[in-house]
């Protein structure tokens, strides 16, 4: 079996904590053509700790020149807001053959209409591309908000004279609250998917995926809109190994080990859990799901019957 993360294209520090604390190794899908931009998704790749679908040059190409030409077009009219309505009704931004109303069902996803020698394929990666710029600001944004509270934290402490910080943040430390997956969340997979199932990622062979995602509302999606759901597990508290603990990689090994047995519905689950038994405090949440029916598999563009989805969280 192999460990597909979804539906994200951008990857924050904190996802990357926690599918790695889990799993040895996972398939993730950039929306680049390759690492260099990151050093820890490079030196991840080169450990092979991450099999990534990179996209070619022929794919990313049209894409990056129209997102640059949104960010452009969005940069010339900043601070224009109020009269932004008025100026698509009388000049859609790259719409020379439609109008505003095409514009809002594609944003949507209503219907499958693209504009001039614009792909389904390439209207998903740009769609990919905006969504993961967006979470990349975002993460931004939370980082500098949290090093915010540090300092204050810091300073309100030693105008005290208290050699402790008030609060129990301690610097450094990246506690990620927001769930990039409240946005758009099915636009989200509907393209992650497609563009997915475009590079292989989903082809019927041998090793089926498990579909991981660190996205409550991602997972609270697919269960709200299946009729047909197993609930395989729900642990809401389960000790799991810090980094460079000597003992992770066994006891990795014997979780994936578990969660198959899970999925076939074979042996006593609470029993065969793998305990942690060593100075590792650490803590984390797992549910995992078999959803089927026509609309969650053509949501994935998968035609097995069941489809396995994992939702883990650090606590």
């Amino acid at each position: 079996m192999t460990f597909l993360f979804f539906p994200f294209t951008h990857i924050t520090q904190n996802q990357l904590d926690t599918i790695l604390t889990f799993f040895a190794s996972f398939q993730y899908l950039p929306g680049s053509r390759d690492f260099k931009h990151d050093q820890t998704l490079q030196k991840l790749f080169e450990q092979g700790k991450i099999a990534p679908f990179f996209l070619s040059p022929d794919d990313l190409a049209p894409i990056e020149l129209k997102l640059k030409q949104y960010l452009e077009w969005a940069r010339l009219h900043k601070g224009n807001e109020v009269n932004l309505k008025s100026l698509l009704k009388d000049n859609p931004y790259f719409t020379n053959d439609s109008d505003v109303t095409a514009i809002k069902s594609q944003i949507k996803g209503n219907k499958e209409e693209t504009l001039p020698g614009e792909s389904i394929l390439q209207k998903d990666l740009l769609f990919l591309k905006m969504a993961q710029l967006c979470d990349e600001q975002n993460e931004r944004i939370d980082l500098k908000l949290k090093d915010l509270d540090i300092n204050r934290d810091q300073l309100m402490s030693a105008l005290r004279g208290l050699k402790s910080p008030l609060t129990s943040v301690k610097e450094g430390e990246i506690a990620m609250d927001r769930d990039f997956g409240k946005m758009m969340t099915r636009e989200r997979m509907v393209a992650w998917s497609r563009c997915v199932a475009a590079k292989g990622g989903l082809k019927q062979g041998v090793k089926k995926p498990l579909f991981i995602t660190t996205s409550e509302a991602v997972f609270d999606y697919l269960e709200s809109n299946c009729k047909d759901v197993i609930n395989a597990l729900d642990i809401d508290k389960i000790k799991v190994h810090e980094n460079e603990c000597e003992n992770k990689n066994e006891w990795q090994h014997l979780f994936c080990d578990y969660l198959m047995r899970a999925i076939q519905a074979e042996g006593n689950r609470e029993n065969e859990l793998p305990k942690v038994d060593d100075k590792c405090s650490l803590s984390g949440q797992i549910k995992l799901s078999l959803f089927s029916g026509d609309e969650i598999n053509q949501l994935f563009n998968c035609s097995d019957k069941q489809i396995p989805v994992c939702l883990i969280k650090l606590k």
